[in-house]
């Protein structure tokens, strides 16, 4: 019987032993994977926070180059009505008596000048508010810098006439309209500081913050301190030789003409100063904010930082009272296997419920945040970072207590009209960019003549070809990754549809995959090649890439591969054409709209993204509008007064000027401020739309753009009466009266026959908007060319290249 008892108790000791082990172990992986997501947390909390409080500091800097945006547009407004004054007869004349009535009306009408002002070359003046005086400006530096032919603001001065502060806009005046030659005097126009200071005085960011305006010697030109201001009885003090070191630093760096937002201590406070020179002026702007009125707003963040960090303090404690109460149960069970089983099975499930319950409720709060249409973009952008990190540390969790990672969803394809080359163009730059910060080489090549239109679930294609060329770019340390395109056969018509199938490869250098190792890269979970590599992804890519192929009607991926040589993938797809992908959206109840009666009209395209721009010049362009483009704001509002369009069509978020600084600037410029605006923007809050509107728009018009309704509203805004494209018979009697008009040719003069060839070329490439160009410069060239050049007209907007190349050819044979 000991003996029996003996092995039992060593039995039962070895099964505690080996019981304490695995507790041991998994506390010692539970515990350690909280530790990594906690200090991850931390850091990503850090990481959030810093981004936050530069995202605050950008903010703050955009109020002060609102400012300065506004002053420079009524700085250059002032400018040109100047020069142009400068230019007129009148004042070239020199003649006071005569351009005395003349300029005071004109003082009258602008109504921003206090007076305007002629100076001969000795420096002897007349102006509007005291006509000839006795005075001289010889030594001022604006009529010294106006006699080298330089229009030039100056810094704010005491006028000799008046002794009021003011701010003179000069330019050279010559004796006639031509500006070669020196000048024969100085033409300037007075403003009063009193609307620099209202936009400087206008600028804000919470209590107690002020603005100030510093010229070119460091002097205040607007400043809420009276003391440093000029007077009559004593010019301003320079702040370069102020005895308060940081604000003696912040002038320096004005006067350099720098910008920038520094932390400094101001007043005897911490502060934050965002300056930033102006361009058309020798100045700059500066806007001193409290520290607290920026640092405020990352009370959000921290309050966030303690839910986490009090989840990852549960966690901990919950993980080792449940290790505890595991211990225990196993000390007072004489079947320790079966009872750490057990145990092991419970503390499983509990942690299952105790851990993804807070966390799914942060996540859904985050969500819903998400959704707020009150939530500001910048918040929406952190609580996106919570979104992600808690996402993340719910998949660790789940890994960890070995559950399912994924939950299977039924996926549906949606195709739609796309244009095929800017689509596979987008990828295409997506990933050389990739390649080129890694160092190896992209190659794309095309086979055989690609469809321009095509009917697909762009969503999804676009996700299988990013992920097999991610693959191919992340297993690749040299060499290249080749992206090859191939329309493997002509076009195959079933009933009324026309399909072309493409073949779709992704070859690379690479590493290359064993044979073993290829019967299992489609399943789930499964990663191959180096663990360094396996970290960036779950395994589910090509397992997921795979049922999107075969989703798409396609049959399989196929692969290729061998070890150090790189790897092969390829699949084909039957893609339904879609020719009309632009043409359908342009057809209305009464037929397809082919252009527009009256004379063309200019519309101005604002947008950072080149796509945007070219789908809206594509759609507009064939139907005889106008279309130019400008890449931001800033480019928008300068062509805009120079072009004075008929219509303009914005974006919001650009660089430089964003979409609503460019309304409010083409509001507040005399000469287009009736111009009308169509906001077009991807963003769905109500609240920008509603911001567009009451900043000026017209009309908003969402992304991604509905042809449709953009015509709906070029329509509404401009007026216009469309033109439709013939019925089926209205066609045949064209064709009918073109074969008539045919035998008739020699009333018609054509061009010359290189420029026959050029046309037939552009005809046989269906190139319809390079025909309609060559009819307007023909016309414009020789008006012996205009019949010619109207019937090509009419025949490029029917959109039939048969017609066109029926009408050219017997021109051209009959030049040979």
């Amino acid at each position: 019987m000991k003996p029996l008892i003996k092995f039992n108790s060593r039995l039962l000791k070895f099964t505690k032993e080996k019981y304490s082990l695995r507790n041991l172990v998994i506390r010692f992986i539970l515990g350690g994977t909280t530790l990594v997501v906690s200090i991850s947390a931390y850091f990503s909390y850090q990481a959030a926070r810093n981004l936050t409080l530069e995202d605050l500091k950008k903010s703050a800097f955009l109020e002060v180059k609102r400012g300065v945006d506004e002053i420079e547009q009524w700085l250059y407004v002032r400018k040109v009505e100047v020069e142009t004054l400068a230019n007129t007869s009148t004042v070239r004349s020199l003649n006071w008596s005569v351009a005395e009535p003349y300029l005071k009306k004109e003082v009258q009408r602008i109504n921003e000048f206090f007076f305007f002002q002629i100076a001969t070359l000795d420096g002897s003046f007349s102006n509007t508010k005291v006509g000839r005086s006795n005075k001289n400006i010889l030594d001022r530096d604006y009529f010294q810098k106006a006699l080298t032919g330089k229009s030039n603001i100056s810094d704010p001065f005491i006028s000799r006439s008046t002794g009021i502060p003011l701010i003179a806009i000069a330019t050279p005046i010559y004796a006639n309209s031509s500006t070669n030659g020196s000048p024969i005097g100085v033409f300037h126009g007075s403003v009063k500081v009193d609307h620099i200071a209202k936009v400087i005085n206008s600028l804000d960011y919470g209590k107690n913050s002020y603005a100030f305006a510093l010229n070119s010697q460091g002097q205040a030109i607007v400043h809420p301190d009276s003391a440093l201001m000029s007077t009559l009885e004593k010019p301003a003090p320079s702040l370069l030789k102020s005895g308060d070191r940081n604000l003696n630093a912040i002038a320096q760096e004005m006067v350099n003409k720098r910008q920038g937002i520094e932390l400094r201590e101001i007043d005897g406070t911490k502060k934050y100063i965002a300056y930033m020179p102006l361009k058309e002026a020798n100045w700059s702007v500066a806007l001193i904010i409290p520290r607290q009125n920026i640092e405020s707003r990352l009370q959000f963040l921290d309050q966030i930082a303690l839910i986490v960090a009090g989840l990852t303090v549960m966690m901990i404690t919950v993980l080792w009272r449940v290790q505890a109460f595991e211990q225990n149960e196993l000390k007072k069970s004489k079947q320790a296997a079966d009872t750490a089983n057990h145990a092991k099975s419970e503390f499983l499930a509990n942690m299952s419920h105790e851990l993804r319950t807070p966390l799914n409720g942060i996540l859904g709060c985050a969500q819903i945040l998400l959704r707020s249409q009150t939530l500001p973009e910048r918040e929406q952008y952190h609580v996106s970072i919570i979104e992600q990190c808690g996402t993340h540390l719910l998949t660790l969790i789940n890994d960890i207590l070995d559950l399912s990672k994924i939950e299977a969803k039924k996926l549906e394809p949606h195709p739609l009209d796309t244009h095929f080359p800017s689509f596979i163009q987008g990828i295409v730059e997506i990933c050389r960019i990739r390649t080129e910060q890694k160092g190896i080489a992209f190659v794309y090549e095309v086979i055989g003549e690609l469809p321009t239109g095509v009917h697909i679930d762009a969503k999804r294609l676009r996700q299988v070809l990013l992920n097999l060329l991610g693959n191919a770019i992340k297993f690749t340390d040299k060499g290249q990754v080749i992206f090859k395109i191939e329309a493997i056969a002509l076009p195959l018509i079933h009933g009324q549809t026309v399909k072309h199938r493409i073949r779709y490869t992704v070859e690379d250098t690479g590493v290359g995959i064993s044979p073993v190792e290829l019967s299992k890269i489609f399943l789930p979970f499964e990663q191959v090649g180096e663990k360094k590599r396996q970290t960036e992804g779950t395994g589910l890519g090509l397992a997921i890439t795979r049922q999107l192929v075969q989703m798409m009607g396609s049959g399989d991926i196929y692969v290729q591969s061998q070890i150090a040589q790189g790897s092969k993938f390829w699949f084909e797809i039957d893609m339904p054409e879609a020719s009309e992908w632009v043409q359908s959206a342009i057809t209305g109840s009464q037929g397809q709209i082919i252009g527009f009666e009256g004379s063309p009209r200019n519309i101005l395209m604002v947008d950072d993204r080149w796509e945007n721009r070219t789908i809206i010049t594509n759609l507009l362009q064939p139907l005889g509008f106008h279309v130019t483009e400008a890449i931001n704001g800033q480019e928008g509002l300068e062509k805009a007064i120079n072009l004075k369009p008929d219509l303009v069509i914005t974006d919001l978020i650009m660089p430089e000027m964003d979409g609503f600084q460019l309304i409010k600037h083409l509001r507040q410029t005399p000469d287009i401020q009736d111009v009308k605006i169509i906001v077009s923007s991807a963003s769905v809050f109500e609240s920008d739309q509603y911001r567009s509107l009451e900043a000026g728009g017209d009309d908003f018009l969402a992304k991604p753009v509905q042809a449709n309704e953009l015509l709906h509203q070029l329509e509404h805004h401009l007026d216009l009466v469309w033109i439709y494209q013939q019925s089926q018979v209205e066609q045949q009697k064209t064709s009918v009266s073109t074969t008539v008009s045919n035998h008739q040719s020699d009333k018609l003069i054509p061009p010359t026959p290189e420029v026959l060839r050029e046309l037939v070329t552009l005809a046989s490439k269906g190139n319809f908007n390079a025909i309609l160009k060559w009819s307007d410069q023909l016309e414009e060239a020789d008006t012996t060319f205009a019949p010619f050049a109207n019937q090509l007209r009419q025949l490029a907007r029917q959109f039939d290249e048969d017609l066109i190349l029926s009408f050219l050819t017997q021109y051209e044979v009959e030049a040979v």
